[in-house]
Formats: C-alpha cells, structure tokens, sequence
C-alpha cells in the first residue's frame, strides 16, 4: 500500500469517516446518509429515497417552554451560583415584570420553584439600584409582584412568604420615601391575607389586633381581616387558636357580614357541633337577603344529627312567603337529605310551579336545581341516585349543562365507568365551560384510559390533544401517565415535548412526582435496556435538578444488569455536575468501584479511579480504599490491589475488619499469596484480635487458593476448638470455591462428607451456586463499621 493512501485511511479511521475506493467490487448500490448517534436525543438510521426532495425534515426537538420572563431569571440565579458575571439588571428588570405581569394577566399562581429565581432577582436589583440611587422597580411593580404571590393556594412552602416580605418591606420603604408613614388600608389587608395563606396566622392576627381601630376602622375591611386570620388557624387545624380569636374581636362583631356568618356557620358545621352552629346562623347580619349558602349548611348539619325539628322550623320559615328560587333549591336538597325520593322531589317541583304561577312568577326548576340534587348525591357517593336525578331533568325538559357533565365524569370515574365517563365527556364537547371548571376531570378522565390499558392509543390522545389544543394544564399524574405511554411505543420525541412544554409550570414536588415515574420506570426490570436509558437520558435532562442518590440507584441498577458501560456514564454524569447536591462523593466512588468488582470491568475501573485522583474534593479513606482493592482484585489484578491494603496500614485510620477480609480475598487471587496472607494472619494473632467467621473465611480462602489445602483443611477443623466457630456453609464454601484444579475440589468434598456431613445436603443444593466466581455467594458489606 502506498505510503499516501495509509495516512488517507488511519485520518479517515481516526474522524470516523467511511473508506470509499471506486475499485471495491462490494460497493454498496444506494448511497447511504452518515448519522451520528447522538445518546440524549437517539436518532433512526435514513436511507436516500428515490427523489431526494421527498424526504420528511428531521423532527426538531422542541425547546423548554419557560414562562415569560423566566430563563433570564433562571440565568441569574445559575450565574450567581457558579459566581459568574450576572445578566445586566435592566435585562432582569424586564424579565421580572415580564414575569408577574404574566401570571396576573392569565390568574395563575406562581410554583415555589419559580418564586426562588424571582426573590433571587428581587434581591439582585435591590443590592443594584439606578446610577441615580432610585431603585429599580416602581411601587406598581411591586404590587403587581404581591398580587400575584396571593394567587397561590394555601398550604405552600416557605419561599412564597420570604418573597412576600422582601415586597411588603420595599413597599414600606416606598411609602416612606413619599412622606406617608403609613400604608394603604388595602395593602394591610393583603398582608393580612399572605400572612394567613403562608402558615402566619399568629403574626396576622397580631397584625389584625394592632390596626384594627386605626388603618382597618370600617367594619367590612375589619371583617375581611377576621374572615382570613379565622380561615387560616382553621386550615392549620388549631381550632383552640380559632375560638380565641372570634373571643378576642366578638365585640367588634355587632353585626355580622354574610361572608363571616356562612364561614363561622360552615366551620361549627364541619366539626358537627349543632349548638354553636344554631347559635351562629341565628345571629343578624348585614344583607339578609344572601343566606342560601348559611341555609344549606345548617340544614346538612340537623340532617346528620337528626334534629329534624329545627330543620324543619327553618324550611316553614323559608317558606311562609313565596321564596325565590335559590331558596326552593335548598329545600329540595333538604327533602333529599331527610329521605325523600325522587318522585316525591318531582311532586314538590310541581307544588313549586303552581304556586310561581299563581303569583305570576316565571321560575321553574332549572339545570341549576338538578345540579345541585346531583352534587348532594355525590357527597353521599351514590351514583345511581345522582343518574336518576339528570334523568328527572331530562323529563322536565331540562337539559344538562356543563357542570353537569362535569359532575358525570367525576362520579362515573369514581366506579370506574370510564366508558360512561367517556359519554359524558362527548357530551361536554357541546357546552361552553367557564373558567376551564372541566380540565381536572379530563385530566382524571386520560389517567384511567392509560391506567386500564383496554384503549387505543388513537383515543387516548384524541382526549389529550383536545386539552392541548386548548392550552389547558396538563396534570403531573396525567403527564407522567403519557410519557409512560409514549416510551412503551418508542415515541422519544413525544416524551421529550411533552416533559418541555408542561414540566417548567409545575412546582418542585409535582416535578418530583413525575421525575419518580421515570425512576420507577428505569428501575423496573420488565423494561429493556435500550429503553431504560433512553428513559435516563430524557429524565436527565429535563429533571437535571434529581439529586445524588436516586442518580446512584440508577447507576447501582446498569450494575445489576451487567451493564457497567452504561453505569459508567451515569456516574459521569455526576462526576462533571457542580452541583454540591449532584457532584459524585467519596460513597459514589465507593458504589461504582463496588460495581466493577461485580462486574470485573477493568477497563471502566481504571477510568473511575484516574478521574479520582483528579477529584479535589475526595480524600481516600480505609472505605474508599477498601473498595479500590476489592475492584482490582475481582477485576483481575490482585497484586494493585494489594498496593491500596499497604496504603490502608500506613493510613491514619487503619483497616477495618472488611479490610482484612478484602485482602486475604486478593492473597488468594494473587500467585504466590500466601506469603501476603500469612504474616496478616500471624499479625492478627499476635494482636488479639478477635477472628470472627467472615475473616476465618477469607483466610481459608487465601490458603485454599494458593494450593495449601493441607494447611486449609487442618485449620477448619481446628475453627471450633481454636476460634469458637463452627464451620458451615460460608465457610466449607470459601474452601471449596477457592480451589482451582477439579481433582482436589473432588477431595474437598470428600472431606466435608466426612467431617461435617450434617452441612453436606445444603452444600450440595447449592454446589452450582458455590462453584461459579464465588463474588455472588459471598458479600462484602463495605459500610460495616467495626474498629480495627
């Protein structure tokens, strides 16, 4: 070959380049595309068709769909963390009103993990005002920012409330800059409320208590104040907390809200104390027309204590004139609630008509009324009953609505009806649904499909897509639901969009929630390889956030199933994050060098430990080390391993006894080893210390191994005289496993007949266990913490 053509070839070898010569008579007949295989985002393999032009593009990946405003954020908050240069504040400027301006705009709550990068910017511009001294964001800004933090429902974490203050207490500021030292009665109030949603209802009421008879004097700001500090010790469950605040502002209650009177109503009621909600609902308050809320309350309350009575004293007072509508409605409830059948209902809507009639009043029962009978039937999980009431307004004329196919979807999917949930849910298709009220119930409605697997894929995402047409909120349950499916069909790119369009709106445990789908689904040994790691790559990505350990059990798992390549890039993974919460440890180096030993992949192992020695933040210990000379000597190279036990003597902390048992394990890999394992043992010896039954074992192993089977054997039966340890399967096992010619592994079975021939039935059950590595059969428990 000429010299020319031989460097042609190793460059075109080394850029990984096909070698085309015109003279080959195996010329491939159609030219083929060269693709690159790419691990996070797999690729199939095109061939060129006939007319070039026809091909389908590529399928893009489809980027993370942050909400506005968010990845500028989210890159101040990566730069700060790595001490980088930070964005311009202008630049976060925007993005932080970008931010908020969106979610008030559309009424969404803000997730905890959003709020993090927020306060983080908020704190960014206030250490970095204008040239002039002014700051950054406007007193309106801020409002805007604490509006939104009010969106959240109750019962979230921590970082909403230290956001919260950092925005009142620059309002505060604001305030004072223009000389009014107090602020707005409005502002108060919604500290009041964040207060309460956060869990601070203690500071609220102090709050509440303080300014009651100065920025909060009007009665109905006073009112709302208490309604808050009251709702929120009842939503922490301190009802002792909750009595003592309606005593301590009982005065001030001269006359009672209605939004306060149906919450003290609603609270005795729910806690089923009769008396205190009699006591309660008879109170005056300021708009009795608004009572129906109040009236169904305590009617639901005398129906579940049997105080029939006073039920019915609140119907013939309701019903002395000719009530409106509303109030019919809960008087049909009620009949409901005291046993009333659907027919005797039907004769009471009669009663109602003829009277309406003979006053000339155009109301008849309605969708509403039928909605409502129907939610009652769902309290008490009767479906039979909630079908005979639509059915009831069907006969009437009345046709169901929204809400009504909503309340269909959810009480058929609680009997698992999902063919009855999918009527309803055609059915829906024709009402106009306020507010969105019907995403939960179809996200409820795609969960079953996919959990029952008797649908076709088509059906299930013609549901799924009807949501994603609409731009509705997709569940956690219900994404991870799908991505299950898609990876069961190979469909990665649809799980990667799906992860990038939905995964950035939730908060961090629903983001957890999904994250441990993937887990699960990786740990599962149902699953194939090539589809668990394509499982890895995507989780990785999008959830690059998945600490230490749930990445170590990944990792743990490629072991168990003999893939150490593969677990080897997951610990790679960790190796170059500089997260502190993901970077690899010393008990990650412990459980990939653990897992090589199992797997006897020497090439992998030298990789790990080169990239060890250049780790700053590992410092070796006897565990590390311990791991470092089981790896190499399962790996086949008993003397390096040897070199890690003279590191473990010279080390400040000394061996343990795992220690011993690892190195008599490599004397007896290693040729001529007994000359290593006797002056331990002789060592051993001459310390006292104590031999238990894993170092016995090792040690016979070490003799066994190389060849003194004499030696092994005398010392076996010495084991109970000497050492207090009777010989049984590890042991007789060890020496048995040690022994490499077939002739004398013949003899030690003679010899364990002979001596210990009570051991000899369990032994020979498990004579293809002990006859293989060995490794398997016996366990070293590297996190065993014994003194030396």
């Amino acid at each position: 070959m000429p010299p020319n053509l031989t460097r042609i070839v190793f460059r075109r070898l080394l850029a990984n380049k096909p070698i085309v010569s015109r003279g080959c008579l195996q010329r491939s007949t159609r030219p083929q595309i060269p693709v690159i295989y790419d691990v996070q985002f797999p690729h199939r393999c095109q061939r060129r068709s006939l007319f070039g032009f026809s091909m389908k593009p590529e399928r893009r990946v489809k980027e993370p769909d942050h909400p506005p405003g968010m990845q500028k954020m989210m890159e101040l908050s990566k730069m700060s963390a790595i001490k980088a240069r930070p964005p311009p504040p202008e630049e976060v400027v925007e993005a932080f009103k970008t931010f908020f301006e969106t979610k008030i705009k559309l009424h969404e709550p803000a997730e905890d993990i959003h709020i993090k990068h927020a306060h983080r910017s908020l704190k960014y511009l206030l250490e970095n005002p204008n040239p002039d001294g002014t700051p950054r964001l406007s007193s309106g800004d801020l409002v805007q920012a604490r509006d939104c933090l009010l969106l959240v429902p109750k019962g979230k974490g921590s970082s909403h409330l230290e956001l919260a203050r950092l925005v009142y207490k620059e309002l505060q500021l604001t305030v004072d800059r223009k000389k009014n030292f107090m602020l707005r009665e409005n502002d108060l109030s919604k500290w009041i409320e964040m207060l309460c949603r956060s869990g601070e209802t203690h500071e609220a009421r102090k709050l509440l208590e303080k300014t009651s008879g100065k920025a909060l004097h009007h009665p109905r700001s006073f009112c709302i104040g208490l309604n808050d500090v009251l709702r929120g010790f009842w939503s922490e469950g301190n009802d002792e907390e909750f009595l003592l605040t309606l005593s301590m502002f009982r005065e001030r209650l001269l006359s009672l809200q209605p939004e306060t009177h149906a919450l003290l109503v609603e609270y005795f009621t729910e806690k089923n104390d009769l008396q205190q909600a009699k006591h309660w609902y008879s109170q005056p308050i300021e708009a009795p027309g608004i009572y129906s809320r109040a009236h169904s309350l305590i009617l639901i309350c005398c129906a579940k204590n049997r105080d029939i009575t006073f039920g019915q004293d609140i119907i013939a007072s309701l019903l002395v004139v000719n009530p409106s509508k509303d109030i019919w409605d809960v008087v049909f409830v009620w009949s409901a609630m005291t046993g009333k059948g659907v027919e005797e209902i039907e004769r009471m809507m009669q009663i109602m008509v003829r009277r309406n009639e003979q006053d000339s009043v155009e109301d008849r029962p309605d969708v509403a009324t039928i909605n409502k009978l129907v939610e009652y039937a769902i309290s008490k999980k009767d479906s039979y009953m909630a079908e005979r009431y639509i059915s009831l307004g069907q006969k009437w004329g009345i046709q169901p609505n929204a809400k009504t196919y909503i309340m269909q979807m959810e009480y058929r999917l609680s009997v698992n009806d999902i063919d009855g949930a999918r009527a309803a849910y055609i059915g829906l298709q024709g009402e106009e649904v306020i507010e969105e009220e019907d995403v939960q119930v179809i996200n409820k409605l795609i969960q079953a499909m996919c959990k029952t697997r008797r649908y076709d894929f088509d059906s299930i995402m013609g549901v799924a897509d009807d949501l994603g047409e609409r731009k509705a909120r997709f569940e956690p349950d219900t994404v991870s639901a799908l991505c299950i499916l898609h990876l069961e069909r190979d469909e990665l790119h649809d799980v990667i969009d799906l992860l990038r369009t939905h995964s950035y709106h939730y908060s961090s445990e629903q983001r957890i929630t999904i994250r441990d789908v993937f887990v699960n689904f990786c740990l599962d040994r149902k699953n194939s390889i090539a589809l668990v790691w394509d499982a890895y790559q995507i989780f990785r990505n999008v959830f690059d956030e998945t600490p230490r350990d749930i990445r170590t059990r990944i990792m743990n798992e490629f072991f168990s199933r003999e893939r150490s390549d593969i677990a080897c890039h997951v610990f790679f993974h960790m190796r170059q994050s500089n997260d502190p919460q993901i970077c690899a440890t010393s008990d990650t180096y412990i459980a990939a060098f653990t897992g090589f030993a199992r797997s006897s992949d020497a090439e992998s192992l030298e990789l790990v430990h080169n990239q060890m020695k250049l780790d700053m933040d590992i410092e070796p210990n006897t565990r590390l080390l311990n791991s470092l000379m089981l790896a190499y000597t399962m790996a086949g190279d008993p003397r390096r391993g040897m070199e890690f036990w003279a590191e473990i003597v010279a080390s400040k902390e000394g061996p343990s006894y795992n220690s011993i048992v690892i190195a008599f394990r490599a004397c007896e890999k290693m040729p001529f080893g007994d000359r290593h394992a006797k002056p331990i043992w002789e060592r051993l010896r001459k310390m006292d210390v104590e031999i238990d039954k894993d170092v016995f074992a090792a040690y016979v192993g070490a003799l066994a191994g190389n060849s003194l089977h004499d030696e092994a054997e005398k010392l076996v039966l010495s084991a109970e005289d000497e050492f207090g340890i009777t010989p049984d399967l590890l042991i007789l096992g060890t020496l048995f496993n040690a022994t490499i010619n077939i002739n004398k592994q013949a003899r030690i079975e003679k010899f364990i007949k002979e001596y210990y021939a009570a051991v000899w039935p369990e032994f020979e059950a498990l004579g293809v266990l002990i006859t293989h590595d060995g490794f398997g059969y016996r366990q070293y428990n590297l996190n065993r913490d014994v003194d030396p």
